[in-house]
């Protein structure tokens, strides 16, 4: 890993944290737009059960979004640090070697190739522990992107069940219904770009 790719992997874990940062606030959205139908729901009475019952997935699906975003946002703040760690040693290493290139002929070159060792034992590990961050990452990502698909199943719940609230009802909750599936295309986007940026972050290391 060189300096450039240091920096390119900032970047990219920090592109990374803000996408799913803007998802999270989305998700926030949606918890609101949860709340709304559900006291609309109520107001429709018995006509509208089952969009009460539909409400109770929207929030859920709006809670696992934030939590699995903030959860992302520390894998993403770790993956930084490693990469930053594993530069650092890299330098170190270097400069051991060349001081212990430079005194090959030295009585204690010893007491500069042990340490080297070491080093590289370090280095390994955290290289190791760096691949496992970022496989966690996309994993966590893979996971979000299959529970925000369900959203389209619930957009098409709720619509169904919007019919069958009433004329009075009925276009108040398929605007819910609209707004939830926007919301997650909308993360959508967000998790496909930070899905790619993944894939980059564990391309540039094998």
């Amino acid at each position: 890993m060189n300096d450039l790719n240091v920096d390119n992997h900032f970047v990219t874990a920090a592109v990374v944290a803000a996408e799913l940062y803007k998802a999270r606030e989305i998700a926030n959205d949606i918890s609101l737009t949860a709340s709304n139908a559900r006291a609309l729901a109520l107001r429709a009475g018995q006509g509208a059960a089952g969009f009460r019952a539909i409400t109770d997935f929207i929030d859920q699906l709006a809670d696992t979004t934030v939590k699995t975003s903030d959860i992302i946002n520390f894998r993403a703040v770790t993956i930084s640090r490693l990469a930053t760690n594993i530069v650092r040693s890299e330098r170190t290493i270097a400069r051991f070697k060349q001081a212990a290139k430079a005194s090959h002929d030295a009585r204690f070159v010893q007491s500069i190739i042990d340490p080297i060792v070491h080093m590289k034992n370090e280095h390994a590990i955290v290289v190791r522990q760096f691949h496992r961050e970022v496989a966690q990452l996309s994993e966590l990502l893979e996971n979000l992107a299959r529970e925000i698909k369900t959203a389209s199943v619930l957009s098409a719940m709720s619509r169904v069940e919007a019919s069958q609230s009433g004329k009075k009802f009925e276009e108040g909750l398929n605007v819910v219904a609209d707004n939830v599936s926007t919301a997650a295309e909308r993360i959508q986007v967000h998790i496909s770009l930070s899905q790619s940026l993944c894939r980059e972050l564990s391309d540039d290391y094998y």
